[in-house]
């Protein structure tokens, strides 16, 4: 039988402990991670409840085509095919607001429409754009915020008959969901000037390549070159206009298509990123939905496949205002692929 020295006792004893606080110290490590893991996706589900019980489905279907009925059982009914709505998708209205911050002027209207259509289930996203200028249904409030009628006008003054940021950001989903056909909406993100250049250091810089002359915002963005949107050069880049709206509304929906690939991968990088420009940008933003929501959002979107449609139509005028009407056909069509699904 051998005997162990002192010291050798000491040594071993020593080296048990060591490895004893090693052990306990991974384990506290393990359980962090753990708790951390669990609460993110406890947050993730939270938010996409909250965003989910706010959908009603019960007016979702949509009016016939020509001699066509809608059967019972159907939400439309087209070219001889049935569709229902698909209730897997939240759909988010994202406004951006021609002012500095909120309450930064009492006159103020929506600049930019677009549509964000999540299918966590089939891991798809679409954004719907839509003119500033399309002619719409929208309620008409007098001075002392007294509803008057519900008239036809240009969607972007829907937002101006609210008097306050969110009374004007409810007031345009509304009109939005009514020209959609009655869409369920969950909620609204309405973003003004100051949160873009925040947006924009947070993610990165973004590739456009240009289809029309922009020297007089710079004299390197020329027809056909591809340059660079940053911080500083974003807002010039999105709000200049020298012509029809719908040139403009075009350069910002090939800006977002590019924004949103950069977005992606900055997330990758920081999976908090969402979480972080929530709250950094809140004091320029108005919006119903909360962090849970948004931190939903960004993480299906992150795995999501991308694509982005316009509501097509045509340019008008009525006196000094440009106009823009749907083309119905090419909008239904749109309707029916976005939002709507074959019965098989």
């Amino acid at each position: 039988m051998t005997v162990m020295s002192k010291s050798e006792f000491r040594h071993n004893a020593g080296f048990a402990a060591r490895h004893k606080k090693l052990l306990i110290t991974l384990a506290v490590i393990l359980f962090i991670i753990i708790a951390l893991v669990a609460s993110y996706f406890i947050i993730i589900k939270l938010g996409e409840r909250r965003l989910r019980n706010r959908l009603s489905f019960d007016d979702t279907k949509l009016p016939p085509v020509g001699t066509e009925s809608v059967p019972e059982e159907a939400d439309a009914y087209y070219n001889g095919v049935a569709y229902n709505y698909n209730e897997d998708l939240i759909n988010v209205l994202v406004i951006g607001v021609d002012r500095a911050a909120p309450n930064d002027s009492v006159t103020h209207q929506a600049d930019s429409f677009y549509l964000f259509s999540l299918d966590p289930v089939a891991k798809k996203a679409n954004i719907v754009a839509v003119s500033r200028n399309t002619m719409a249904e929208i309620d008409v409030y007098d001075s002392n915020n007294r509803f008057l009628t519900t008239s036809k006008a240009q969607l972007c003054l829907a937002y101006s008959y609210g008097t306050t940021a969110k009374q004007s950001s409810d007031l345009t989903v509304k009109a939005v969901s009514k020209l959609f056909y009655n869409l369920p909406i969950s909620g609204y993100y309405a973003i003004y000037m100051d949160a873009v250049p925040e947006v924009m250091s947070a993610v990165g810089k973004v590739p456009v390549r240009l289809e029309e002359d922009l020297t007089a915002i710079s004299p390197e963005m020329k027809n056909g070159a591809e340059v660079w949107i940053t911080s500083k050069n974003v807002l010039r880049f999105l709000r200049y206009r020298k012509a029809s709206n719908e040139v403009r509304s075009n350069r910002q929906q090939k800006f977002l298509m590019s924004f949103a690939q950069q977005a992606k991968s900055a997330m990758r990088n920081d999976l908090s990123l969402p979480v972080k420009l929530y709250k950094r940008i809140a004091k320029n933003t108005v919006t119903d939905i909360d962090v849970t929501g948004a931190a939903f959002l960004a993480s299906e979107a992150l795995g999501a496949d991308f694509q982005f449609r316009s509501v097509q139509g045509t340019v008008g005028a009525e006196g000094n205002l440009e106009t823009f009407t749907i083309d119905e056909n090419q909008f239904y069509q749109l309707l029916l692929d976005v939002f709507y699904k074959e019965i098989k």
